[in-house]
């Protein structure tokens, strides 16, 4: 499927207006199952989706726009702190006439994004996902390099391709975004306030949202289960695209409270199963 067919653009007000480009699929039979809004990373795109979009665009409308800065979005001279993209995204969300309650799905920098929404605006959504994405992240080597290089910024614009190819940003943007924002972004005190059902998906080698950061998130979150998927590094629902849709499968079509779950028919084991899930009581 070719997503470009699928794109629209849309400007969000502020001190200054920002256009953003936005896909938006599906559903394929009608009526729908409902909606869900992708959230992509620090340096990514709305296309880095595009396996969970032709896997979910028959039975839902799949939204997922490319964040300020990013991929054919436009890339304004701000601050990219999380309170701008909070701003942009819920104006996306009155501009696209998102049908509430939602499902709610986002891969890294997306999540202090999701969790944010979620603990303060609960009621809009039915369901989050979170992938590769916690209270706290860390950071590669050609990230840490980026942000802390005295190169000046032409020069490191032209080296990025080489060094860092799979990110759809200016530097300056991964500076602000990186150094300004997400470096002191903690999330700890605001996992527990998420009162929606939620699936927390984690890499089993990844070192920027590490197996253990993946399990304190669900440990933190009041109802929560937790999906560690073997062999796969920062970028789960690219390296496995085919284990981390099966278990949104499970998520979008199971239970509306993972306690319903428990009460429910035991899911059978699998290579790709949660490896851990948080205590009641």
């Amino acid at each position: 499927m070719d997503f470009n067919q699928h794109r629209t653009t849309i400007t969000v007000s502020g001190s200054v207006p920002v256009r953003l480009s936005v896909i938006d699929v599906g559903p394929l039979k009608s009526p729908g199952r409902g909606t869900v809004v992708c959230i992509h990373g620090a340096g990514g795109t709305a296309t880095q989706w595009e396996k969970q979009l032709a896997h979910l665009a028959p039975n839902y409308r799949v939204i997922a726009p490319d964040l300020r800065g990013h991929g054919q979005s436009e890339k304004p001279d701000s601050a990219y702190s999380l309170e701008e993209f909070l701003w942009d995204f819920t104006q996306l969300l009155s501009v696209m006439k998102v049908e509430e309650p939602f499902t709610l799905m986002a891969h890294s920098f997306g999540g202090p994004i999701a969790i944010t929404f979620a603990a303060t605006q609960a009621a809009r959504l039915n369901r989050l996902v979170l992938i590769a994405t916690g209270p706290e992240m860390g950071l590669n080597p050609l990230q840490e390099f980026v942000i802390k290089s005295p190169l000046p910024l032409k020069y490191l614009e032209f080296i990025r391709p080489i060094l860092w190819p799979k990110t759809y940003a200016p530097v300056f943007v991964l500076q602000k975004l990186l150094g300004g924002t997400l470096f002191h972004w903690k999330g700890y005190r605001l996992l527990p306030q998420v009162r929606v059902p939620t699936l927390v998906i984690g890499g089993q080698w990844d070192f920027i949202v590490s197996e253990a950061m993946a399990r304190k998130t669900a440990e933190l979150l009041p109802d929560a289960r937790l999906e560690i998927v073997r062999y796969t590094r920062h970028l789960t629902h690219l390296e496995r695209p085919e284990a981390v849709n099966r278990m949104l499968d499970r998520f979008l079509e199971g239970a509306t409270s993972w306690r319903e779950a428990e009460a429910a028919e035991p899911r059978p084991d699998s290579d790709d199963k949660v490896t851990a899930r948080k205590a009641e009581g």
